[in-house]
């Protein structure tokens, strides 16, 4: 968790895509993610299993297999912790003015809960494997190989048909890899795509986190992670509504954002807390964890981030002068803390100034407050005084950006 999240400085804008490719070519993430990843496999056979379950092209172009879109999202996650990109420095986000304190308060949101967002991602699509149907177009090589399951087949929970071909498609992918050993894994999944045409749905699968075994495999990682209680159930609707929430935002729907709103309510969740969450779930799950393919090549989807911010908005105008103004009171508060703890509040500095109370004194103050957080020039001091208020603004630096318990 991070003590405290500043505006940092705007850097130079950089596309979505640019940023997914550069993140994507840091090997310190993907060793970080592959490391969960291997961790959560090897103790849990049904993320084994879900690893290892196709995906379908049209939506996760991330790679062939279910592992593919957790990695991409892991690395995403691990990328924003380590700062080594900011929301709010992705094009498509400065272009959307007005919404600043939203995106930076989702990045915060993000990296205050890293633990709930891994659990997430491992366990989100865990329905998945015990879903997973295939339809192919008529006349289509998959459709002539039988890639298809009956509609009597199709609700039923692992039925021998669903798992019988999955894994006649795993083999058969496995064997039109094998022809292929000069390409890359996503290459392979687009020519295979292209030559059998084969879909992959996953009918109601958020909903399966329900399931006795879903909720214990969800249990297990909440305290692996040494997740409360409440995080835990806050996941269990985060996970079985994660769906909705895609489909919701797919145009900007107030209505849609104020259910979210009416059924943390109803649990006796906090609103704000909840579709806070809901929206760092969607940013890691489609924004930022899965990739689409067109004819120009490879591309991530903002929309529907995008798209619930604006819901937000229009669900609720007032309360983005709220949650401003509530934010900018918790950042004051933050500041006067760490004032107190390094030496910069009112008191210490009377002592360090040799003044006394008064409006000459609060004036001072307050410029020389304004300097250290980067919103004035420091003021004329005796060259004694300034190096001491120098070192007392390094300390007050290094707690306000340095990472917490």
């Amino acid at each position: 968790m991070w003590r405290f999240q500043s505006t940092h400085e705007r850097s130079e804008t950089e596309y979505l895509d640019q940023t997914i490719e550069r993140l994507e070519a840091d090997t310190f993430l993907s060793k970080r993610a592959d490391a969960l990843l291997d961790g959560a496999s090897a103790s849990e056979p049904m993320l084994a299993d879900l690893f290892r379950t196709p995906q379908d092209i049209r939506y996760h172009a991330e790679g062939p297999v279910v592992r593919d879109h957790l990695k991409q999202m892991l690395i995403a996650l691990y990328g924003l912790v380590e700062e080594k990109f900011h929301l709010i420095d992705l094009e498509e986000f400065r272009r959307l003015k007005g919404y600043e304190g939203e995106i930076e308060e989702l990045e915060e949101t993000i990296k205050e809960h890293i633990g709930l967002f891994e659990v997430f991602t491992l366990c989100h699509d865990i329905g998945k494997w015990s879903s997973i149907s295939f339809h192919s177009p008529i006349g289509s090589k998959g459709e002539q190989e039988g890639f298809n399951v009956s509609r009597t087949q199709l609700f039923r929970e692992a039925s021998s048909e669903r798992l019988q071909m999955m894994k006649a498609y795993q083999e058969r992918y496995k064997i039109f890899s094998a022809s292929r050993p000069n390409e890359s894994p996503r290459e392979i999944q687009a020519d295979f795509f292209m030559t059998y045409k084969i879909e992959v749905h996953y009918p109601n699968h958020a909903k399966k986190i329900y399931a006795p075994t879903s909720e214990a495999l969800l249990e297990r990682f909440c305290i692996a992670h040494q997740l409360p209680v409440r995080e835990h159930d806050l996941l269990i609707d985060l996970i079985a509504h994660h769906m909705d929430v895609i489909r919701d935002f797919q145009t900007v729907r107030p209505e849609r954002f104020g259910s979210y709103v009416h059924l943390a309510m109803s649990h006796g969740v906090d609103a704000d807390d909840y579709t806070d969450l809901m929206q760092g779930a969607l940013a890691l799950d489609t924004m930022l964890g899965s990739k689409r393919l067109s004819a120009h090549g490879y591309w991530q989807d903002a929309l529907p981030l995008i798209h619930c911010l604006r819901s937000e908005h229009d669900f609720a105008p007032h309360r983005r002068g709220e949650k401003e103004d509530e934010r900018a009171a918790e950042h004051r508060r933050e500041h006067n803390r760490v004032f107190r703890e390094v030496g910069l509040d009112g008191e210490a500095m009377m002592d360090l100034l040799e003044m006394d109370p008064g409006p000459e004194f609060g004036r001072l103050l307050r410029r020389i407050h304004a300097a250290v957080l980067g919103q004035g020039d420091m003021p004329q001091l005796k060259t004694s005084v300034r190096k001491e208020v120098e070192e007392r603004a390094g300390a007050f630096y290094n707690r306000m950006f340095v990472k917490g318990d």
